[in-house]
Order: structure tokens, then C-alpha cells, then sequence
């Protein structure tokens, strides 16, 4: 019997964790530790800073769906990782021991690198963190003034940087107050859209453009030395590297992304992490001292592309992160079954980042230069990409597992069940919002709608409205049933239909970069 353990219950490691529980045999098990009782889908933080999600939206109680699939879930802390024994020690008290272990447990923000980070700017890394800067944004727009939005040296993962900026300016244009709020972007990157890949191509034209469109100053080569609480202090440098000036900022409202480091109970794993706590691998994904513990996600330890006159890290994102998930589940199935090893290398980086109404996709391939592909296009279809993906994501994860009996009506008898609470009341479902939405004509037999008539009328409700409730609960309880086809054909028929709807039915405008 083989037992894997996976430390982290993020995008990486539930991904993971389905993926060898199906293919693994019957007797093997498979044990899943977070600190954290939930997952969230990070990549819709800066959308929760900005009041454009809610907390349920994007996160939920994730011990059930791991355990529908036969999978352990413990919720706590790693206290020490002893791989010389094999051993993890939880803060729970529990010890485990694995035949294999991988590493997925995410970062934290080293905001203690730069004094007066932590103290005065936000983060939106972790969910808590976009709620706490939603909080204070919406203070800040009742008394506005400058904004900087920030990195400090060797943070990686840049492009919620520039989304975050273009979220911020979309939404001080919604209320009116944008020629009252100047946006100052400070970055460690040589030049804007660098984003730690290297290697100049369609990306720097792009984004250049793009902060020109939106007044947003930029700030390149940029070293963070110190925040006050309205002025945060940096030196700009040359090509060289070399102090070119320094700035005083002013501002009433900022977040910054700090570097990232171990979590707590990997930070002193000797021997498993670099100097910064982020776990060491080799193109297989493993530990070179330990061939049984893998790592996935932003806890790898990845150099920097190039060397920059600011150090600047490496990106990452959803897919890159899913493509190396299946690469640690192919290596781990086959140092069981005594097979060749798969190596991760060469590696594509793609994303997406919203622009509030228009959005910009990214695919670099291989990562580092010299590369094949370097290309960015932009339109309302990357904006409407990046919602859909959300969805497709989040749906993948709540997927119930095969021949698994359903609840019934789950979202049907919370509607009921509010109804019937507060007869009369307006519904205080977010799903349908009261007089929103498309028309969509449906015929009901008679009898059905003789029934739902009755129905709103004993309520104290209008029968359209109780409709659109009872059948927006009912599509979300119908989605439960698919399979992960359904859910793939389900994704792209949704893309197809909301494509076709948006004003604006051009792909957008395409920028090539060629080989760099």
C-alpha cells in the first residue's frame, strides 16, 4: 500500500490529490493536510479587493469534496517536516508518515523585507487579505488621494499587479472620482510587462500603451526602501544598476506585493528549502536530496529568468501550475511502478488578466528566452475569458465523483426556505438580481404553471420572479450531475454563448512579438 501526502489544499495540491486517488489503486490512500478548512481560487483575490466578488463565491468547505473521492482531509498546520524519517508532524498533534510527499502549501508575503509594509499598505495574496484591502479601499474612496500600487524586489507573480491597477482605475471611473485619484504602478521590473520572463517582445508595447490609456504612471527598476504612513520612499535605478533618483510618494491608499516565502512548518525543513524557505527541486519536480518529496505551485524555489538591475522573480499561473501538477503525478506513478521520470522543462507561461471591461492573454513558450512564441492580445473576450475560467475551475473542483448520489434540491430548498421565511419579502438571493437579466421565454404546461402561480401568490410573490429563482437553483443543482466532460463541454458552450453576446464581437487587437 503507497501513501501520499499532500500538504496544501489550493489549486495545487486538490488538483493534485484527485488526480492520483483515480489513478492510483484501490488500496492506496491518499491524505490531504491544510491549515485552512477551505479552498479559494486565488487568481479572483484582486476581484474580492475590489468588491467585485464575494468570500462564496470563490471559496468553500473543501473536506467534503476530498472525502466524497475517498481522500483524508486534515485541517491543520505543519509543524516540522522530517524527511531524513519520513515523517510530518502537524500542529494538530498528529504525526504522519508517507511513501511520498508533496509540497503544495502556497507562500506567504515576506512583508517584514521592506519596513513599514506590513503596517500600512495591503496585500491581496490570500482571500483574508483582499477582504481586509476591500475594507480599506472603501474607506479610501470616501476621502480620495493618491494611489501607488507596488512590488518590492524579487516579487514574482506580476500580472495581478497590473491587473489590480486597471481594476482600481475602472472602478474610480464607475464612481466618478478618477481625475481626483492619481495611480502611481512602482515595479522591480527593467520595463513595464517584463513580468520575470525576459526577453523584450509584444508584452512591453502593450502594457505601455495600455497605462498610457489609463493615466497610470509607472515606475521601472524601482527598490522599496521604506513606507511611512502616507509617503513610501524608493530609489529608481538605471540600466546599470546604478541609483538614477530617488522618490518620495505621497499616497492614501496602496498595495504592494512583497516577495514570497515558505509558510512556517516548510521554512525549517533543512535540506528540502533555500535560504528564503521555498522549496528546492529539480526538473522533475523533486527534491534532489529527497527523490520522495515533490513540491508544486508557488512553493517551488524558481530562479530568475535573467538578471535584472532589480531582482525580479518568476511568474506563474493557473496553467502552468495545473501542467506541472500533471507532471508530479506522472513522476509519482512512476517512481511507484519503476518507470522513466518526466521532466517539466521547457515550460510555456500563459495567462489572463481583466481589465475591468477588456482584458489582455499572455502565452510565452518556452518561458525563457530565446523563445518560439511571444504573443499578448487584448479585447473584451480575455475579460469574459477570465470570468468563464473562474467558473470552469471552481466547478472542476466541486465535481462530484462518479456514480455519487445527490443531494436533491440543495439550491432549490434554500430559495424555498427564504421564501417561506419572509413571505412577501424581495429575494435576497445574489444569483437573480430583481428586474436583471435577459428575458429567456419559456413555456410551461399547464398544470406546472397553474402550480407555480399558486406558489407566488401564497408567498406574496411575483411569479416571474419566484420562477427565475427556482430555475437558477435549479441549473446549479443540475451542473452537480455532470461528469468532468459535461463540465469541459459545459465550459466551452458557455464561452461560445457569452462571446457571441458582448458588444463587441471582434477578437481584439493582436500584438506579435516573434521569436525573442
Amino acid at each position: 500500500m503507497t501513501h501520499v501526502v499532500i500538504l496544501g489544499a489550493g489549486i495545487a495540491g486538490v488538483s493534485a490529490a484527485y488526480a492520483l486517488k483515480a489513478k492510483l489503486g484501490p488500496h492506496d490512500e491518499v491524505t490531504v493536510v491544510s491549515d485552512k478548512p477551505y479552498f479559494h481560487f486565488v487568481p479572483s483575490n484582486p476581484w474580492i479587493a475590489m468588491g467585485w466578488r464575494e468570500r462564496s463565491d470563490i471559496a468553500f468547505p473543501i473536506g467534503p469534496y476530498l472525502e466524497a473521492r475517498g481522500i483524508r482531509f486534515i485541517h491543520s498546520g505543519v509543524k516540522r517536516i522530517q524527511p531524513d524519517v519520513i515523517q510530518v508532524d502537524l500542529e494538530n498533534g498528529d504525526v504522519l508518515f508517507y511513501d511520498y510527499l508533496l509540497i503544495a502549501t502556497g507562500v506567504v508575503g515576506m512583508s517584514d523585507t521592506v519596513p513599514g509594509l506590513a503596517e500600512h499598505t495591503q496585500s491581496v495574496i490570500h482571500i483574508d487579505q483582499a477582504e481586509k484591502a476591500l475594507a480599506a479601499y472603501r474607506e479610501f474612496v470616501r476621502h480620495p488621494g493618491p494611489i501607488v500600487i507596488g512590488a518590492v524586489p524579487g516579487a514574482s507573480v506580476l500580472g495581478p499587479l497590473y491587473e489590480y491597477a486597471f481594476l482600481v482605475d475602472a472602478d474610480l471611473k464607475r464612481r466618478n472620482i478618477r481625475n481626483r485619484v492619481p495611480i502611481t504602478l512602482v515595479t522591480p521590473e527593467p520595463w513595464p510587462g517584463h513580468l520575470g520572463l525576459g526577453g523584450e517582445g509584444a508584452s512591453r508595447g502593450a502594457v505601455t500603451a495600455a497605462l498610457v490609456d489609463t493615466k497610470i504612471s509607472v515606475i521601472c527598476n524601482a527598490r522599496t526602501l521604506r513606507v511611512d504612513q502616507d509617503s513610501i520612499h524608493l530609489a529608481e535605478l538605471d540600466a546599470a544598476g546604478n541609483e538614477k533618483q530617488t522618490h518620495a510618494l505621497p499616497y492614501a491608499y496602496s498595495v504592494y506585493w512583497p516577495a514570497f516565502g515558505g509558510v512556517p512548518g516548510v521554512r525549517t525543513a533543512t535540506g528540502l528549502v533555500d535560504e528564503r524557505g521555498l522549496v528546492v527541486v529539480d526538473e522533475y519536480l523533486r527534491n534532489p536530496d529527497y527523490p520522495n518529496v515533490f513540491a508544486l505551485g508557488a512553493c517551488v524555489a524558481q530562479p530568475a529568468v535573467e538578471n535584472t538591475p532589480v531582482p525580479v522573480g518568476a511568474p506563474d499561473s493557473v496553467y502552468s501550475i495545473s501542467k506541472a501538477g500533471e507532471i508530479v503525478v506522472q513522476n509519482i506513478l512512476a517512481l511507484i511502478h519503476d518507470a522513466p521520470l518526466t521532466s517539466h522543462v521547457p515550460q510555456r507561461a500563459r495567462w489572463l488578466t481583466d481589465m475591468s471591461s477588456s482584458g489582455a492573454a499572455y502565452l510565452s513558450e518556452p518561458q525563457v528566452p530565446l523563445r518560439d512564441i511571444n504573443w499578448m492580445r487584448q479585447g473584451r473576450w480575455v475579460h469574459q475569458a477570465k470570468i468563464d475560467f473562474e467558473k470552469y475551475f471552481i466547478n472542476k473542483v466541486r465535481l462530484q465523483p462518479g456514480g455519487q448520489q445527490f443531494a436533491a434540491a440543495s439550491r432549490i430548498a434554500g430559495v424555498m426556505s427564504r421564501a417561506l421565511a419572509e413571505p412577501g419579502a424581495a429575494s435576497a438571493s445574489p444569483s437573480v438580481p430583481a428586474g436583471g437579466g435577459k428575458p429567456l421565454e419559456i413555456r410551461l404546461p399547464q398544470d406546472p404553471c397553474i402550480e407555480l402561480r399558486a406558489l407566488a401568490k401564497s408567498l406574496g410573490r411575483a411569479p416571474d420572479a419566484l420562477a427565475a429563482e427556482l430555475l437558477a437553483a435549479a441549473v446549479g443543482d443540475a451542473k452537480s450531475y455532470l461528469n468532468e466532460s459535461g463540465i469541459e463541454a459545459l465550459a466551452i458552450s458557455r464561452r461560445e454563448l457569452l462571446v457571441a453576446d458582448l458588444p463587441e464581437r471582434q477578437p481584439g487587437v493582436e500584438f506579435h512579438g516573434g521569436g525573442t
